[in-house]
């Protein structure tokens, strides 16, 4: 009976000890997935490539930076875009995409906008020098930790260049 007890207290010291290693894992994997800091998203550039009676689709093209020493893997993400203040509409990327640490990348997005009124909008957006911006994203990426769905806001100012037009000095 004594040889049980002791046996008893041995098993339950060592599920301790396990229970305290689990713990330990679990809270460095917390950790290194709580310092992810996340990603930028900014736009790189506005272009109507298709227009039909009842549907344009725009191409966007999308700066995203990866300001984490570590590489990046985005899995997919889907985006929600503003044009003046103007609700353009949803984009969404299946495409997996390797950012290197500390680096960026362009991401082409099609946006399907299916409003009369936003298509007669757009254009008048689109035919200005300048306009405000902002972008609402979620990025599913892939890492040690697993999939991490993260959340990314951004507003700015996107300014058209226009080709360079030819000197009368020539």
């Amino acid at each position: 009976m004594h040889t049980l007890k002791r046996r008893g207290r041995k098993i339950r010291t060592q599920l301790g000890g396990a229970a305290v290693a689990l713990s330990v894992v679990a809270f460095a994997a917390c950790t290194s997935m709580g310092s992810l800091e996340p990603p930028a998203v900014t736009l790189a550039g506005v272009e109507p490539t298709e227009v039909t009676m009842f549907e344009t689709t725009v191409q966007v093209k999308l700066r995203i930076s990866n300001p984490n020493p570590e590489p990046l893997t985005l899995e997919g993400a889907s985006f929600k875009l503003r044009l003046e203040g103007q609700k353009i509409g949803q984009g969404l990327s299946s495409e997996t995409v390797s950012i290197d640490r500390l680096d960026s990348t362009l991401l082409d997005v099609t946006f399907h906008v299916n409003n009369a009124v936003a298509l007669l909008q757009l254009k008048e957006i689109l035919e200005q020098e300048a306009v405000d911006y902002g972008i609402r994203a979620v990025l599913y990426t892939q890492g040690s930790w697993g999939t991490k769905k993260l959340k990314v806001e951004k507003e700015g100012r996107f300014e058209f260049t226009s080709p360079a037009e030819p000197s009368l000095d020539d």
